[in-house]
């Protein structure tokens, strides 16, 4: 299996559309992730099982005029992302902790290896 450590595109689904729209960046390394786009930065950590990449990410938003994919303006939260890994893409959903039962799409596609 190809190493997880690497920086990922990430695409996710929106409340009020279907399909992906493009989300930003992340970046996998040591358990943790790091990640962005033009509205929220994400930071948190990951484990992976059985092929299942798990994560708990906190979501902070860095620009006032950004809606977030969940339909609403929160400044911040927390979502639990699971994902199947297959041949450099995840592909799962996430959900918000304070509004569980509304999960979104979400795939990471692996784009490059962390420099040495």
């Amino acid at each position: 299996m190809q190493a997880l450590e690497a920086l990922y595109v990430v695409e996710f689904g929106d409340v009020a559309a279907s399909g992906f729209r493009n989300g930003g960046v992340a970046v996998l390394e040591t358990s943790r992730v790091f990640g962005g786009d033009s509205g929220y930065f994400y930071l948190g950590n990951y484990e992976v099982d059985r092929g299942v990449m798990n994560a708990k990410l906190k979501v902070v938003k860095h620009n006032p005029a950004w809606a977030n994919a969940f339909g609403d303006a929160a400044n911040e939260f927390e979502v639990r992302l699971s994902g199947a890994i297959n041949n450099g893409v995840i592909n799962g959903h996430m959900e918000r902790v304070d509004r569980p039962g509304i999960k979104l799409p979400i795939r990471l596609t692996r784009k490059a290896p962390l420099p040495g």
